[in-house]
């Protein structure tokens, strides 16, 4: 699958505080249909680098 437009990150906090916190991440495309969706636990940085990973392997 080739993704030629920019996939946009969309982060939610589902619970959790500190390093408990649970994020929802998904990658969204231009006409707003998800392409990809997972969830990290952590901090903001890290659910963010985590998305990006998968945004970049569906990318490359």
């Amino acid at each position: 699958m080739a993704v030629s437009a920019e996939l946009e990150i969309k982060l939610r906090r589902t619970g959790g505080v500190g390093p408990n916190t649970k994020w929802d991440w998904s990658l969204v495309d231009a006409s707003g249909t998800v392409v990809k969706k997972g969830s990290a636990l952590g901090e903001e940085a890290r659910a963010f680098a985590t998305a990006k990973k998968a945004r970049d392997k569906l990318k490359g």
